[in-house]
């Protein structure tokens, strides 16, 4: 799978949750603290490194996420630069030469927006996949979409301009096989809504979207949390409230949710992935004041009390999960503000980690992807930043043991 800043694609894997909603406890444990020292001899754990960089643009602007899929129907992973924010900028395609690099870039349309989130998902079944802009206000949320060789060109529009959009997701919320659109709209007075728009088919969305929560988001997370082969929507809180899972009945309607975290978050990213092997979706969350943390689905229903997760020293503003070490365990990675981003390398039940510094602490990271993006067999990871230049940190693999 390749992932983005958000997933790009959904697992379709269905797990199993049955039961009660688990208490929250005062106490929080913690995992993966200080950097893993160096490790001797061939027993010993060892983990890839990411000190190779490639810049892939000389100046740094408000860059906001980042994403990795085949645009150009070559078999390479190429990208797409998600820019703007509150400010209007031209999101920008990086077409891939099969080797890590990207000679190839080019506009990914001729208007500026303040873009949030490109997310890429096959939304019209043409087999090429086509890009989803989350668009603050007051700009339309617009689909461009591709003629197979990343040249794109503006589709449907979706939602309304006046939403204050931030992250949007996709998903197939009413199991009709087309990708739907999630998307996560920030209120911090929680007095707005968010929304989902369903696929018309050919890749065409309209304004009459339908609300189903009213947290104040920047993201929200698809996946089967619950175990019944649908796709729940796990809402982060942003701005000081309650996070919920809402579980879908299975045509894209969502009349029960399940709480997770404080009641009173600030979670800017929420991810989703088996962190256990247990089958069930765990979810893991960046909290701006807080730190980053881990609420394990529990078989008995709900989500478990937090794991913390490295500390609280820098600021978590980003977020991605990945098999980064290709032992068969889900890892994770933070971007920070100002402080080097750090892999979170998962020793193998999910409680767990061995941390790996990457990057040079410059700026904010603001979106993370991961992918392999030199085709070595390792995946790289790609990331997006505001106030430094955008790169990529290519993965060292695990060094052979020698005796």
């Amino acid at each position: 799978m390749i992932a983005g800043g958000m997933f790009t694609r959904i697992p379709q894997t269905v797990v199993r949750l049955v039961g009660v909603i688990a208490l929250m406890c005062a106490c929080v444990a913690r995992a993966g603290g200080e950097p893993a020292s160096p490790a001797a001899g061939c027993d010993a754990p060892r983990w890839p490194h990411f000190d190779r960089v490639l810049l892939l643009e000389r100046t740094a602007e408000t860059s906001a996420n980042v994403s990795i899929g085949d645009l150009a129907g070559k078999g390479d992973p190429d990208l797409v630069l998600a820019k703007g924010r509150h400010w209007p900028l031209v999101s920008r395609v990086l077409l891939n030469d099969g080797h890590g690099r990207f000679p190839v870039a080019h506009d990914l349309a001729s208007t500026p927006y303040r873009s949030y989130s490109a997310v890429l998902a096959d939304l019209t079944g043409g087999g090429s996949l086509d890009v989803v802009l989350g668009n603050d206000a007051p700009d339309p949320k617009v689909v461009y979409l591709n003629d197979g060789k990343g040249n794109f060109r503006l589709g449907s529009a979706f939602g309304r301009p006046e939403w204050p959009t931030r992250n949007v997701a996709v998903a197939d919320l009413n199991a009709d096989g087309l990708p739907d659109i999630i998307v996560a709209n920030r209120y911090p007075d929680q007095t707005g809504s968010n929304y989902v728009c369903l696929n018309r088919g050919g890749g065409r969305f309209d304004a009459d979207c339908s609300a189903f929560s009213h947290e104040s988001a920047t993201t929200i997370t698809p996946g089967d949390f619950s175990g019944a082969g649908h796709i729940d929507l796990a809402v982060p809180n942003r701005d000081g409230g309650q996070s919920y899972v809402y579980v879908n009945d299975g045509h894209a309607q969502f009349p029960r949710r399940i709480p997770f975290g404080p009641p009173d978050a600030t979670i800017r990213v929420a991810a989703a992935a088996d962190l256990t092997g247990s089958g069930r979706l765990d979810i893991v969350a960046i909290d701006e004041k807080r730190g980053t943390f881990i609420y394990f689905n529990q078989s008995g229903g709900g989500f478990s009390p937090p794991l913390q997760l490295g500390d609280a020293k820098a600021t978590p503003y980003a977020l991605a999960v990945g098999d980064l070490n290709r032992d068969g365990k889900i890892d994770v990675v933070v971007g920070y503000i100002k402080a080097p981003s750090i892999v979170y390398f998962n020793q193998g039940d999910g409680h767990r980690f061995a941390p790996v510094r990457f990057g040079d602490g410059q700026g904010a990271t603001y979106g993370i992807a991961i992918g392999d993006l030199d085709r070595d067999g390792w995946p790289d990871i790609a990331v997006a930043r505001s106030g430094a230049p955008n790169a990529v940190y290519f993965s060292s693999g695990v060094p052979p043991c020698r005796r």
